[in-house]
């Protein structure tokens, strides 16, 4: 996606936000501020008005009745017209609060949605009985309103006609509008061009029509009759439009939350417009005065964004840890939400205090570091006291990074020169990306859109030995010769959407995960691979089991449902995983983890689509009769972080087993992928230097013999792209069959200046590429942020590839350097607040004095 692209979906984002401002902007009356909404004189008659069913002399036909209804509901529609689309005249600065919210989820869901739709089911017979219930629904909802007034023409109850009529007016009043904004987005529905719904294309599918009129008469009808029956059936038929319409590939997702949302809230304006309160139904406050509330105090549970997967917060957190100051974090599952870490500064401003025994002495390294962490969190600190209020510039930033030499850019088969950097494109020669993300939260919810603009140089095709190789290996025919083009594109990194609901944060988005400690990529889910689709659900705090938790300490769970890209078929598969981590001791974190790939479409005789059978049998590791196996292919961790004792928190030991299909992996040792390491916090006669040391191995000499040649570990029969995103790897980079040993060394010359180097040996079997191979990186890095925001980041490295006979004869060499300028606006913001933001802060006590 070009960046043009994302400039035109931002205007035509302003321009829906216009339609549907109304509920914020119309200009309300009462008394006071706060006072229920007095509506004009109705000429619809009160319940002591009553009628017979049977006319009596001089009362008006049904005719004229009707003929004068109808000459009223028009009238009322221009006036609703010319009130609607004036209604942006009234907005004031306050209404920011609610707008930009909407704004935000509205831009994350016309970027993303074009993925998600793809991703559903696309035969014939499902899209036409998702199309047939959709319309079934429109007509139920308008045999529902139209039916209540004609049948009050025969019994003359007033609220009957009243509802008939304000069904139909905001019924016709939200097609009005749909359609205006459809006739100038003129978007392409999902199955009509290249399926990724392009604007101004003389289409018809942005909003949804037929969202807008159903929920229009849902809310009417749910308020006229608020019982909670009705409001089932209302709100029921209507979401049921709303649904159908996704699944029948009519409209996009976005097209539907922009068309239900439009359809409700001028059934909302309708129904305080022309609504008499002496007829009964529910009182309907205004949506904007929602949004325009303040709490004096803080929000019970502030939704937060998450602290990016490459924030220099992690290494600064896992030092503290590694020195004993940080008990309650749980290093094992990230990203964290940034009040998270704002709660983490608390316990480690008590444990300055009131150090436990035998914690190291604290040092000027130790206490600049914590300062600048609450610089850092200065914001959501101060939601400690007050509301959860926020719209910030995260970052922009650009890089060049320049490569000399051949490069290895294919861990699922061969290796990566340049690893863990979220899926971005690299290639021989230079590449190029410019971004930056934003962060908006107001109360419990919260929203994040990180994007860039991204380029690679083109590059030649794959020789016949290698394209051989990949087929012979994945099982897959011969892939194409044919060169790599140049890659110019915009790409979403994590952008996403949530809610703090009851203590749990349900995200929807784009967002990357990394399920393993260390530094070194977990074997699991680490942030190798770009971010993908998917709603995560995570615990606000830790949480404490009534008995259990005396044994095994507090619990942290989380899992996320998704949808991969970038794998041969019609269709994508699904992806999902559950984690759950728990701290016997205050120096012992253990966590078991697993992840399932389901569904999508490659080969119809061994592929596991994905139904309600083969997801229950797949998430509880049922075994399919008619396949022999558990549905999908399922991966396995576990892994642990241990102070070791007596060691004076000095060393830290972590480590990860991943199998591949069997519950546990500590069931089939032989058979698992083994990542251990240690970390040194600090070195002897060197306080500045810290040092991590790992060794990853993906061979398994338990594997059974058609598991060899690399067909066990991120492979898979019915999955023959691997466990990839767009190509790369989710995991580790050691791959499919292979050896790596590294160790880092960083001087922390402050906080916010540091000076890494590294060293790399990797070394793939002959047993899975042909001749093997072998070679070695050296890196050197540095990194400053002034105190005015301006970051610096520098990158050398040199890389020995000793031996590669598949790729090439002899040896090669190449240089990679890299350097990017960045601005973070708010670092220069936000003023300290030291240890003092314990003071007023709300304690969390989910561990108290659990752990031993």
């Amino acid at each position: 996606m070009k960046g043009t692209t994302l400039a035109r979906y931002l205007l035509i984002v302003n321009m829906t936000i216009g339609g549907v401002e109304v509920c914020g902007a119309m200009p309300q009356q009462g008394e006071s501020q706060g006072a229920r909404y007095l509506p004009e004189t109705s000429n619809i008659e009160s319940p002591t008005a009553k009628q017979p069913a049977r006319a009596r002399p001089g009362q008006p036909s049904k005719r004229s009745r009707l003929r004068s209804d109808l000459g009223d509901t028009v009238s009322h529609v221009f006036e609703d017209q010319k009130q609607i689309w004036l209604s942006p005249l009234d907005l004031r600065l306050s209404d920011a609060e609610w707008l930009v919210p909407l704004t935000g989820i509205t831009t994350g869901a016309i970027l993303t949605d074009a993925s998600l739709s793809k991703a559903l089911p696309g035969s014939a017979h499902a899209l036409s009985t998702s199309n047939s219930i959709r319309n079934a629904g429109v007509g139920a909802l308008g045999a529902a309103s139209g039916g209540l007034y004609l049948w009050s023409l025969h019994t003359h109850d007033p609220r009957e006609r009243e509802t008939g009529l304000l069904a139909i007016e905001a019924v016709v009043d939200s097609l009005t509008v749909a359609q205006s904004i459809s006739l100038v987005t003129s978007r392409e529905r999902p199955l009509q061009g290249n399926g990724q719904g392009n604007f101004f294309q003389g289409g018809t599918s942005f909003p949804s029509s037929h969202s807008a009129a159903a929920w229009a008469a849902a809310g009417i009808l749910a308020h006229e009759y608020h019982g909670t029956l009705p409001k089932l059936l209302a709100y029921g038929l209507a979401s049921t439009v709303s649904i159908t319409s996704v699944s029948s590939r009519q409209h996009f997702p976005s097209d539907v939350l922009i068309g239900s949302g439009l359809g409700w809230l001028v059934s909302e304006y309708v129904y305080r417009k022309r609504h008499n309160p002496e007829l009964g139904g529910a009182a309907w406050n205004p949506l904007g005065d929602l949004f325009r509330e303040r709490e004096s105090g803080p929000a019970e549970h502030p939704g937060s964004t998450y602290v990016p997967l490459d924030s220099w917060v992690y290494p600064a957190f896992d030092r503290l840890a590694a020195l004993g100051l940080v008990w309650q974090s749980f290093e094992d599952a990230r990203p964290w939400s940034r009040e998270e870490c704002a709660h983490l500064l608390l316990e480690i401003d008590q444990q300055l205090t009131n150090p436990a025994p035998g914690i190291l002495p604290t040092n000027s390294e130790v206490t600049a570091l914590v300062q600048d962490l609450h610089h850092e969190f200065a914001r959501e600190e101060a939601t400690f006291t007050g509301p959860n209020s926020s719209l910030a510039v995260e970052s922009v930033y650009s890089r060049v990074l320049s490569a000399s030499g051949t490069v290895l850019n294919d861990g699922y088969h061969f290796g990566q020169t340049i690893g863990y950097d979220f899926g971005r494109p690299f290639r021989q020669g230079t590449n190029f990306i410019a971004g930056g993300s934003v962060s908006a939260t107001y109360g419990s919810l919260f929203f994040y859109i990180g994007g860039e603009y991204q380029h690679s140089p083109s590059a030649p095709a794959l020789s016949l030995p290698v394209r051989q190789f990949i087929a012979d290996r994945d099982k897959v025919p011969v892939p194409a010769s044919a060169p790599f083009s140049a890659i110019n594109r915009f790409q979403l990194l994590d952008a996403y959407a949530g809610i703090n609901f009851g203590g749990w944060q349900f995200t929807f988005g784009n967002q990357s995960l990394s399920w393993g400690p260390g530094i070194g990529g977990s074997l699991l889910l680490s942030d190798n691979a770009g971010p993908f689709p998917m709603l995560r659900i995570s615990p606000e705090h830790p949480t404490l089991i009534p008995g259990l938790s005396k044994i095994l300490g507090p619990f942290h769970t989380e899992q996320f449902y998704g949808r991969l890209e970038g794998h041969q078929g019609r269709s994508q598969p699904w992806i999902y995983g559950q984690k759950i981590a728990f701290k016997p001791f205050r120096s012992l974190e253990f966590a078991y983890s697993r992840t399932s790939m389901i569904g999508g479409f490659n080969d119809p005789l061994t592929s596991h689509p994905l139904t309600s059978k083969q997801f229950f049998y797949s998430l509880f590791g049922r075994v399919d009769s008619q396949q022999n196996s558990v549905p999908g292919d399922s991966r396995t961790a576990v892994d642990w972080t241990w102070r070791l004792p007596g060691m004076h928190d000095r060393v830290t030991f972590y480590g990860e087993l991943e199998d591949d299909d069997d519950p546990i992996p500590l069931q089939n040792l032989s058979k698992s992928v083994l990542r251990p390491g240690f970390y040194f916090p600090r070195l002897p006669f060197l306080p500045k230097w810290d040092l991590h040391a790992e060794w990853t191995s993906s061979t398994t000499p338990g594997r059974a013999s058609f598991q060899s040649h690399g067909a066990l570990n991120y492979w898979n029969l019915q999955y023959t792209d691997g466990y990839t995103n767009n190509g790369d790897l989710m995991g580790n980079t050691v791959g499919r069959e292979g050896v790596t040993l590294q160790a880092w060394i960083r001087y922390w010359a402050s906080p916010r200046q540091t000076l890494d180097f590294s060293w790399k040996q990797s070394r793939v079997l002959s047993d899975f590429v042909p001749g093997g191979g072998k070679w070695q990186d050296f890196q050197a890095s540095y990194s400053v942020t002034r105190p005015s925001g301006v970051y610096l980041r520098g990158l050398l490295q040199v890389e020995h590839i000793s031996s590669f006979p598949l790729l090439f004869q002899g040896s090669r060499n190449n240089v990679v350097a890299s350097i990017e300028l960045g601005f973070l606006p708010q670092w220069g913001h936000r003023a300290g607040r030291g240890s003092a933001a314990s003071e007023n802060a709300h304690e969390n006590s989910a561990f108290g004095s659990q752990l031993p």
